[in-house]
């Protein structure tokens, strides 16, 4: 290790090409991760938000919320229960204007009851939802850059019914559409507009209390919150795809580096063959090679970590853009292990120098 880092030091300029280039192909994968972590906390973030709960929804919706549909037994059968710190939710897309604007605006309405229960569920929220009265809403904070603000008057399209924004919630997002929170009576209010019958029936009952599966009836069911975003639609197809492709970049870029290590060997031959001819063991060498790899790449992919951070601080909060310590540390010692792996093979090149050759001046 210290033969290798001294080499670095004595020669900085040889290695510098090398660097820049594992600072951008990790800056490149990380990034491309952080979007994906972006694309995919759109359609999931208001469940992670909701915590570890779990969801009771009808068995014809196959575990899609906006598709359960209870009936009266239903209702019945769930209320036997008396399942605690509960609350029933309806999800509605719509859309809204903002008062004195004709510009339309796409909206997820998250409706409701007992939204004291509510509270400790949602902790990214700055306003409590056991304040939220009738015809008020609380919503994604990326409408602040949509010109809308505390105070102001919107109108649900559907229902042209009036608004007051209240509050401002963070991460409040379901099935690539930002959330407006409002109460079951608001919701049945609104609904009331153009259907006068309509009465408030939640579509899924959220508790954090476990549900005996055996004491439902078979008309129910009962999912876990990572169970639920598996059945949004076109979530695990679109996921799957975009890990794909941080994947194949992350082994693709690892395998470049291994080729430039390779190149960086063949100029590094008569070194070696110097080393040999003074009796230094093949092992020693290996082990010079494979740490002067390893500290190439962990200083560029520090380097990479610390640029894709700073980029994402100064990225516009519409950007779906989201990092979490768990995922870069896997593609951080993932890249270093894969590069480390495909510089490896730069040894065989050097076990085949023949001292006498090199010095001679008749190698490659």
């Amino acid at each position: 290790m210290k033969f290798a880092w001294n080499e670095i030091k004595y020669q900085p300029k040889k290695f510098i090409l090398i660097e820049v280039l594992i600072v951008i192909m990790m800056f490149m994968v990380i990034f491309l991760s952080g979007l994906t972590n972006g694309l995919g906390r759109i359609n999931t973030a208001q469940i992670e938000n909701f915590g570890e709960v779990q969801y009771i929804l009808s068995k014809d919706s196959e575990g899609v919320i906006p598709f359960s549909n209870f009936t009266s037994q239903n209702v019945t059968e769930i209320e036997v229960l008396a399942l605690e710190d509960s609350f029933g939710l309806v999800i509605q897309r719509s859309s809204l204007t903002k008062e004195g604007e004709d510009s339309t605006q796409d909206v997820t309405f998250f409706a409701m009851d007992h939204l004291n229960k509510v509270v400790g569920k949602v902790e990214t929220m700055d306003y409590s939802l056991e304040k939220l009265g009738n015809q008020e809403v609380i919503l994604d904070d990326s409408y602040k850059g949509k010109g809308i603000a505390v105070g102001d008057i919107i109108q649900d399209k559907a229902s042209k019914e009036n608004l007051t924004v209240v509050a401002f919630a963070k991460n409040a997002k379901y099935g690539h559409s930002t959330i407006g929170f409002v109460s079951s009576e608001t919701y049945e209010a609104m609904r009331q507009k153009n259907d006068p019958t309509y009465t408030w029936k939640p579509q899924t009952i959220v508790t954090s209390q476990i549900v005996d599966v055996d004491k439902l009836s078979t008309e129910l069911m009962v999912l876990q919150p990572k169970q639920l975003i598996k059945k949004i639609p076109g979530y695990t197809a679109e996921n799957m795809t975009l890990t794909m492709i941080t994947w194949v970049l992350l082994v693709a870029s690892s395998a470049i580096l291994g080729v430039f290590f390779y190149i960086l060997t063949l100029q590094k031959l008569q070194q070696f063959g110097v080393l040999k001819a003074i009796g230094m063991s093949m092992k020693k060498i290996t082990a010079i090679q494979l740490s002067q790899i390893s500290i190439l790449s962990v200083i560029g992919v520090g380097i990479g970590l610390l640029s894709a951070y700073a980029m994402a601080l100064g990225l516009p909060s519409a950007m779906p853009f989201y990092m979490t310590l768990k995922g870069n540390i896997t593609i951080a010692l993932s890249f270093i292990f894969i590069s480390v792996l495909c510089g490896a093979l730069s040894i065989l090149k050097i076990k085949q120098v023949d001292p006498i050759e090199v010095i001679g001046g008749k190698g490659e």
